[in-house]
């Protein structure tokens, strides 16, 4: 064979050593010239093509519902079955590259990975493809287990021991903490950084008692968890270690710099950057080195789910050590900063819009207010988050308001359920406080207003119809039309409708949590959301932000800024196919929540 088989793309790419020198000895090379069908719908399939030279249609009663170039492989999904699902035609002179079904019917019993290729389960085929094995060192790192990174043992005192003890125990074992037992208080944690403030202090450690300046309660985790999660916790709760646990017992500590030595990532860089920022120049350095983060945590092959978790918690230490360095001594007791829509729901990674409010404490004034909210706006402009088309933002009045205004305001809202209303409630809906009195929110969060009644909840969900799927009934991928034409809004027609229809359901089950996963996890159990359907919208949720992603990285790097048009031709046979899927998905859940409010009597 002259040409030599391609294994760099997928589904092959997964394939062992042994498994591709199988493959190499049976795979042939055929040419089609233009006009020349490969074969017809309904007939025996015998052969997997791969392109390496030319195009190919492939047809339905007449109708081109895909082409298939270079690197591009036909008909995965009638492997299984033996049978043509559609006619696949040569429209120009090609070349392909011809694997025996028999070869590949064997290698999808001995690789999972490579038989989830043809799959015809929606959930089963993403999560071992769209999320198959990542092929970077980072990824494999994130998802190892606790107890596979070293972990300091751990040193246990009373509560009736001395700060002396503790000191020479640290010493004698060269620890940075003690854990301290205290059957009233519970167990707690005393640090070289707390030795650290009670030197300072001027106390005498001979005399002092640990119970009383241990921390608590101790975060701790389970030593089968995946590093990942310790690193999130971490930066969640900017701490410097975790105790891990097995079977309710503490089999030791994660110390941050231990973890830091096995994980080859800056998250820790950027949130020490966030918190020790005494300046809005220092706080510009830490939103940088979020940029950086999120290209090297994509390039690396970590999952969209994992880059969404530890962004969010990032930025919302930016933000709120933004809002600090702002706000007057004093203020931030009597406001609440929120941050709304996909920032609320923890599941924008790119830098996007600017959606954030202000809630204030009723009779609550402060003079120098209006200039903190302009100056927030303006800077986070300067970071590069541009403002909302909208207004929402904490600089806008109707953004920035008393308690009881916004309550008023949201009534308002509900009883004139107009489309840009709905939107704006829609919006607040997602709401989450990152600094200041997050009391204040409690009382107006959408989910808990008692005014929700079954007509303003249907005009909410209506929305979620108000855009069509980009795929057509013969699961073409449908394309905009204009300057457009050959692009594909995966915002629009994908991850709106799903977003939507979550926090629809969601609102009327009078769920809070705002993550869409999260939703998920809750509709399932309050049974309003069928399992299989859940996990086919887990999955699908997961791929769309994925490619959506994928897409902006490579706007920002050509130069360009991110937006949403996709085109179908420069993905891949794999990603055209699982885009296909999950548009699909998003068809059926959109037909589920139309039952769930009726919506056909309204529209």
């Amino acid at each position: 064979m002259t040409t030599p088989f391609d294994f760099s793309h997928a589904p092959f790419d997964c394939l062992t050593t042994a498994e591709r020198e199988r493959l190499a000895r049976h795979v042939d090379i055929a040419y089609f010239p233009a006009g020349q069908c490969l074969h017809e719908a309904g007939s025996h399939v015998e052969t997997l093509y791969v392109v390496i030279k030319g195009l190919v249609a492939e047809q339905d009663e007449g109708e081109t519902t895909a082409l298939y170039g270079p690197q591009d492989s036909f008909d995965s999904r009638s492997m299984l079955g033996g049978k043509a699902q559609h006619r696949f035609l040569a429209t120009e002179d090609s070349l392909v590259f011809c694997i025996p079904r028999g070869v590949i019917l064997d290698l999808t019993q001995r690789n999972p990975v490579f038989g989830a290729f043809f799959y015809q389960q929606v959930a089963a085929r993403f999560a071992a493809l769209a999320n198959r094995p990542i092929q970077g060192q980072l990824q494999s790192m994130l998802m190892s287990r606790l107890d596979s990174a070293y972990l300091s043992p751990a040193l246990w005192l009373e509560s009736g021991d001395t700060v002396l003890t503790a000191a020479e125990l640290m010493k004698q074992h060269h620890a940075s903490c003690v854990l301290v037992r205290d059957t009233a208080a519970g167990p707690g944690i005393f640090t070289r950084s707390d030795l650290r403030d009670f030197v300072i202090s001027r106390q005498d450690a001979a005399l002092a008692l640990l119970g009383p300046l241990a921390r608590r309660p101790l975060h701790t985790i389970e030593a089968t968890d995946y590093l990942y999660r310790a690193q999130l916790a971490m930066t969640t709760h900017t701490i410097q270690r975790l105790v891990v646990m097995r079977n309710d017992a503490v089999i030791g500590v994660l110390e941050q710099v231990e973890l830091l030595s096995f994980l080859s990532n800056q998250s820790h860089i950027v949130i020490a950057q966030i918190e020790r920022a005494r300046s809005i120049e220092e706080l510009r350095t830490a939103s940088n080195g979020m940029e950086e983060l999120i290209g090297l945590l994509h390039g690396n092959g970590v999952k969209v789910t994992m880059i969404a978790d530890l962004l969010c918690e990032l930025r919302r230490h930016l933000l709120a050590r933004l809002f600090t360095l702002i706000a007057p001594p004093g203020m931030l007791e009597h406001v609440c900063l929120l941050v709304l829509g996909s920032e609320g729901r923890g599941e924008q990674i790119l830098k996007t819009d600017q959606d954030n409010a202000l809630l204030i404490e009723n009779g609550y004034e402060a003079p120098e207010l209006d200039q903190v909210c302009q100056r927030f706006t303006e800077t986070l402009l300067d970071f590069g988050y541009p403002p909302c088309p909208g207004g929402i933002m904490l600089s806008q009045p109707e953004w920035c308001c008393s308690q009881s205004r916004m309550r008023q305001r949201l009534l308002e809202w509900i009883r004139s359920a107009t489309a840009e209303n709905v939107m704006k409630l829609a919006i607040w809906a997602d709401a989450q406080a990152v600094a200041g009195n997050a009391a204040l929110l409690e009382p107006v969060r959408l989910a808990s207003l008692p005014e929700l009644d079954t007509p303003f909840l249907a005009r909410f969900a209506l929305p979620v119809m108000q855009f069509d799927v980009p795929l057509n009934f013969f699961s073409r991928l449908v394309v905009d039309a204009g300057s457009d034409k050959d692009r594909l809004d995966i915002k629009k027609g994908g991850i709106f409708p799903l977003v939507h229809g979550l926090r629809s359901m969601a609102v009327k089950a009078g769920i809070t949590p705002t993550n869409s996963y999260r939703r998920i996890e809750e509709l399932v159990s309050a049974r309003l959301l069928p399992p299989e359907l859940a996990l086919d919208l887990r999955e699908t949720l997961s791929f769309l932000q994925g490619i959506r992603l994928q897409h902006g990285i490579h706007a920002i790097r050509a130069g360009r800024g991110a937006d949403n048009l996709i085109d179908p031709e420069v993905l891949s046979t794999l990603d055209r196919d699982l885009l296909k899927d999950a548009l699909g998905v998003v068809k059926r859940f959109r037909q589920h929540v139309e039952h769930h409010f009726q919506l056909q009597r309204i529209t």
